[in-house]
């Protein structure tokens, strides 16, 4: 199969990609607070 897809064709997906990609919650890498994130971050503490 050999599909040929013009400059136009191509930036119109391009522009549908986007708009779906927008309605889509953010990722959960990428939100500010991620309880997990730091699960081993203060494990090794020790009362002083």
């Amino acid at each position: 199969m050999d599909m040929v897809v013009n400059e136009e064709m191509r930036i119109r997906l391009l522009e549908e990609e986007f708009k779906l990609r927008k309605k889509q919650p953010p990722a959960w890498t990428m939100q500010k607070y991620r309880k997990y994130a730091n699960f081993g971050a203060n494990r090794k503490k020790t009362k002083e």
